[in-house]
């Protein structure tokens, strides 16, 4: 474990938000690596104290931008749940008011309420989503199958609350302090339904509770009264529709006294349980050799420290008295059996727990398992500042770690001390793939913890980078296949890992099918991207995975417009008949090429061809800026476009796309891109086509064969021959990817306030000979001299754009936030980058300083 950054409040607001946070927070950590946690921070206004409680979100690569929710919530917020997508996210208080929020536009930003619950006067203690019935489990015992469809299979789940035709219906459940559950759900036509019953057959106080879903569409939930001394009671909740109205019924299922005090010799020594969480919050169970999906944690405190325990609920068979027994005795599986819950394992510190958090990787285990990787631990923090990794079944300590905050010379041993004391994490949140952790501590700091895959294990260095890379290969599958975001899975590597873990990743992408490869290419070239940009070799790789990524969607949206003139179930469609003959034909003469084709196939309307010019300039500006890197690909092998140099399926897409290009503009002459050549003479798509495809030739060897030097001359010479544009594609980044592995220390940030050692390029310096017009920033709006250029809709915005302006939280690529597109067309295609930007950032508005 390794601390990454602290971020810290203003000095000025020390004692405004920190006082008020011991104990008080709430914290939520995405899929797609967005963190939410709540403060209550007071001002003193009138002689009156006013309460205003709020939801900070915050990016953990960029921690100093904070965006903070409030005006709904009027009494602490003790809960956050995102749900499944990591789209929206639910916040309860103490006075039972729950409230649904989402992005507004897609901002990281900007956010609004769109629904709320109520239960008057009832404290919410738990929160969460309604199963949705989509589970894809992490299978260890398949975690070496060359398909990746066979590692993360998805399991057979049954939704919490189905609707007409087993849709799964959208909604949440609540628990509140007095032992009653509450579940709403969103109507299609807008508004909701919120239903209230008992957990129980009377109403109990209940301090802590957990949620937790069965296979079965069952709701389990867990619920204390903070006493060691009464028994932690287990509900199973079913919901249903009778006559179009919803219906809750509960029954209990075994409740268990914590081992801590059924010892008569302990009984005193802990006295109040901290925490209660189910490990697995997906509990199912597909074979008899499963381990037991329904476990429990449990912390408690007292004056001999604290205490964690894992506890399991097993089936046990009835024996039956002889007068009951059957000639011959009936089989193992019509016995009857009862449930009961088995204690499993014990750790004690001498200090107070303050804090846990569970893995949140599904992970599909067998009583027949050998694994020790992401996923099999949790972590337990202390009121000494100590944080323990405890494996997640034997409770057995993997690592440790001591948590100080930043650490500040101030000059004496004992001023040191005093910095020091006192710091402890209160509320800890783990990433989707196990990897980091976000805690907030009791100054309401907030800090990234990084987990190596390791996890402690005693291994020596080699052996240590071999389990690393493996691990790391495994969950950017895993991402891939989910689509969480994958970006806290950057800091558990080296740059001398990042070559080995491209190729081994490009390895297992190869072995999938071809289905499978379609489906995942853009995520695995956005992977590669970011992996490329932790090293100073891989910039100019990082280059042309963001230029293949645009690449790829500017053809997939541009062969997607594309109809035949008839229909004919024998007949290929035209992108199909694009793609065969570009394949077959190795002609030279653009113009010979077109002759392949009908034109009634590839006809678009004029004013559609024209809305997408911007689109069709780009990649003739791309072929350009490829094929002039020919000439220097031996120098300088890092220069961005040389990879793409022996890449045949990227020079193929090229291709197909100078054909389709040069096709429409025999229809309309305005869409074709525009060149500034030096010869009158020069047909500029024809001869881009005429060196892309002899080097798509060249490609297509085994080994690639070395081009001929008359080709190479007439790369050196586009340069004079054709104007170069600037292409604006370098990955500026502002955050902290890639920072670590330079600055090798903790880093300290402070909300509100932009670091400018941050903003820079990742791993790229100035001596690099990157495209022209790449400077370090020059996306930044504060930048008064250099263009910008929309990255979704490739226009030039000026030096100071007078529209609303949306940036990627990821690249600091900035895009238009409102559209000036009227085409059909040119819509469709801005839609594709509505969510997310092309790296697969977020985004967020640009607010003027």
């Amino acid at each position: 474990m390794e601390l990454v950054y602290v971020t810290e409040w203003p000095k000025t607001d020390a004692n405004l938000c920190s006082k008020r946070l011991i104990g008080d927070t709430a914290c939520g950590w995405s899929c797609r690596n967005i963190l939410a946690f709540s403060t209550v921070s007071n001002t003193k206004a009138l002689e009156k104290e006013t309460y205003r409680p709020k939801i900070h979100i915050v990016d953990p690569d960029r921690p100093w931008e904070l965006h903070s929710i409030t005006g709904v919530h009027k009494d602490l917020i003790q809960v956050l749940q995102w749900n499944a997508s990591g789209t929206q996210l639910l916040s309860g208080d103490s006075s039972g008011t729950t409230v649904l929020w989402q992005m507004k536009n897609h901002l990281l930003n900007n956010w609004e309420s769109v629904a709320e619950s109520h239960v008057a006067g009832e404290p919410i203690v738990a929160l969460g989503w309604l199963h949705s019935g989509v589970k894809i489990s992490y299978n260890v015992d398949n975690i070496d199958s060359p398909s990746m469809l066979d590692k993360f299979t998805r399991s057979r789940f049954t939704p919490s609350l189905a609707q007409v035709g087993t849709k799964p219906a959208v909604g949440w459940i609540s628990v509140t302090s007095t032992g009653l559950v509450s579940v709403t759900v969103l109507k299609n036509g807008g508004g909701t339904v919120t239903v209230t019953e008992c957990l129980g057959s009377t109403r109990c106080h209940a301090e802590l509770a957990d949620i937790a879903y069965s296979s079965s569409g069952d709701i389990l939930i867990a619920t204390s009264d903070g006493s060691c001394r009464s028994p932690v009671q287990i509900y199973k909740v079913v919901l249903s529709w009778k006559e179009d109205k919803l219906c809750i019924e509960t029954d209990y299922l075994p409740s268990l006294h914590v081992q801590c005090c059924v010892d008569l010799s302990n009984k005193d020594k802990y006295v109040t349980i901290t925490h209660l969480r189910f490990i697995n919050k997906e509990c199912y169970e597909e074979e008899s050799t499963s381990l037991p999906a329904e476990q429990l944690i449990i912390s408690a405190i007292g004056s001999s420290g604290s205490c964690v325990e894992f506890w399991s609920l097993s089936k046990e068979f009835i024996p039956l008295n002889k007068i009951f027994q059957t000639s011959p005795p009936p089989s193992r599986e019509s016995q009857p059996t009862t449930q009961k819950w088995v204690f499993g394992s014990c750790y004690t510190n001498t200090s107070a727990v303050t804090g846990l958090c569970l893995p949140k990787l599904p992970v599909k285990l067998s009583m027949k398992s050998i694994y020790n990787g992401p996923g099999m631990v949790m972590a337990v923090a202390f009121q000494d500042g100590s944080v323990k990794l405890l494996h997640r079944v034997s409770l057995k300590p993997c690592a440790s770690f001591k948590y100080e905050g930043i650490k500040v010379d101030t000059g004496s041993q004992a001023k040191r001390q005093k910095v020091y004391s006192g710091k402890h994490l209160v509320y800890m949140e783990m990433s989707s793939t196990c990897c980091s952790i976000m805690a907030v501590d009791r100054m309401g700091a907030l800090c990234l913890i990084k987990i190596a895959p390791t996890l402690g294990q005693a291994l020596d260095q080699g052996a240590a980078r071999a389990h690393t890379i493996a691990q790391v290969v495994n969950l950017l599958e895993y991402s891939l296949v989910t689509g969480y975001d994958w970006w806290d899975l950057l800091h558990t590597i080296t740059p001398g890992m990042v070559d080995t873990v491209i190729d081994r990743l490009t390895e297992a992408f190869n072995r999938q099918a071809k289905s499978t490869q379609e489906l995942l290419f853009s995520r695995l070239v956005a992977v590669k991207g970011s992996l490329h940009r932790l090293t100073t070799s891989g910039a100019g790789k990082s280059v042309d995975c963001y230029c293949k990524l645009l690449l790829n969607a500017i053809a997939s949206e541009l062969k997607s417009l594309l109809r035949p003139a008839s229909v004919s179930p024998q007949d290929k469609v035209p992108a199909e008949k694009l793609t065969a003959v570009c394949a077959h034909s190795s002609e030279l003469d653009l113009n010979k090429v077109l002759t392949n084709l009908d034109a009634k196939d590839f006809a678009l309307d004029p004013n559609t061809l024209q809305s997408l010019q911007q689109l069709i300039q780009w990649i003739a500006d791309y072929c350009l800026h490829t094929l002039s890197t020919v000439p220097q690909q031996a120098l300088n092998p890092t220069k961005p476009g040389v990879s793409i140099l022996r890449d045949t399926a990227t020079l193929g897409s090229l291709r197909e796309m100078l054909v389709l290009i040069k096709m429409w503009g025999t229809r309309k002459k305005t869409c074709l891109p525009v060149f500034s050549t030096t010869l009158d003479t020069l047909d500029s798509m024809s001869h881009l086509y005429k060196l892309t495809t002899q080097l798509w030739l060249a490609s297509k060897e085994m080994p690639p064969a070395d081009l001929d030097d008359n080709t190479v001359d007439e790369c050196c010479l586009l340069p004079s021959q054709i104007m170069m544009q600037p292409l604006d594609v370098t990955p500026v980044t502002e955050g902290i990817t890639g920072k670590l592995l330079i600055l090798r220390q903790a880093m300290s940030f402070q909300f509100h306030t932009s670091p400018s050692h941050m903003v820079n390029m990742a791993t790229l310096g100035h001596s690099l000979n990157i495209f022209p017009g790449s400077e370090v920033n020059v996306r930044s709006l504060a930048d008064r001299v250099h263009q910008k250029t929309d990255v979704v809709r490739r226009l030039y915005l000026g030096v100071s754009p007078p529209e609303e302006i949306r940036s990627c939280t990821r690249c600091s690529s900035i895009s238009m936030l409102n559209s000036p597109s009227r085409s059909p067309a040119m819509k469709s295609w801005e839609q594709r980058w509505a969510r997310s930007c092309l790296c697969g950032g977020l985004w967020r508005k640009v607010v003027a300083e």
